[in-house]
């Protein structure tokens, strides 16, 4: 669960991509015929300096695809591509319940670090948040950023 108020549009998605591809990677999946079938990108972690060395990780997949092994495909491009780049730790926050994101995070290597009660509020209801966490790399500060 996305904890959008209302799908953003084509020129808002275009805007968000622009936006992170200046920092980040944001990877697409598409299915035999060219249509997207699922995205995944990053972004910093909170604002302050200390953490450049941590990226947000998000994965979405959409319906029709999921369960063919598209996510953790994306997962595992995405975390090579935060190597790659230096990052040390990745941190993915996955709206609770939800085995299947759980289970798919899992899979390529994060470990569950926490969760916070009924902080976000959507379809209704207080939603939980969980944060999975994967270490990168020792990632050496004095060779990167």
């Amino acid at each position: 669960m996305s904890f959008e108020s209302t799908a953003p549009d084509a020129a808002e998605m275009a805007r968000r991509i622009e936006g992170t591809l200046q920092e980040h990677p944001w990877l697409v999946a598409e299915d035999d015929h060219g249509d997207i079938v699922g995205y995944a990108y990053a972004t910093g972690f909170r604002g302050r300096h200390a953490y450049r060395f941590t990226a947000e990780t998000s994965v979405y997949v959409s319906p029709a695809a999921q369960g063919r092994g598209v996510g953790s495909e994306l997962a595992i491009a995405l975390l090579d591509a935060l190597r790659a780049s230096g990052y040390r730790t990745a941190v993915a926050v996955i709206t609770l319940p939800n085995d299947p994101s759980i289970r798919m995070h899992e899979r390529v290597g994060y470990r569950e670090a926490g969760r916070l009660p009924a902080v976000g509020w959507k379809a209704g209801r207080w939603n939980d948040i969980g944060y999975w966490h994967l270490a990168l790399g020792d990632g050496d500060p004095l060779e990167i950023r």
